[in-house]
């Protein structure tokens, strides 16, 4: 379960991230950094589980792809109805 947790985190973080870079481009100013910086964080995250907790490499995998499919899909879904809210 260790695994899944550090998984959760380093997901939310490189989900956090790419929502900062999402939101610098809507108002045309770029956000360089955390566009870098988010694609080292599944090397950290996975990197520091093969270390600490090497069977459950797996489930960290699974735990951050799922954080950032879920975290993308409710962000989306939020927009939508905003966007809906004010026509």
């Amino acid at each position: 379960m260790l695994g899944a947790a550090l998984g959760g985190i380093t997901g939310g973080i490189q989900l956090y991230l790419l929502i900062l870079v999402a939101a610098s481009v809507e108002q045309c100013s770029v956000k360089i950094w955390p566009l870098v910086v988010q694609f080292f964080c599944p090397m950290i995250g996975l990197g520091l589980c093969a270390i600490l907790w090497r069977s459950q490499i797996l489930h960290c995998a699974i735990a951050m792809s799922g954080v950032l499919l879920v975290g993308a899909l409710v962000k989306c879904i939020g927009v939508r109805r905003r966007k809906k809210d004010r026509e």
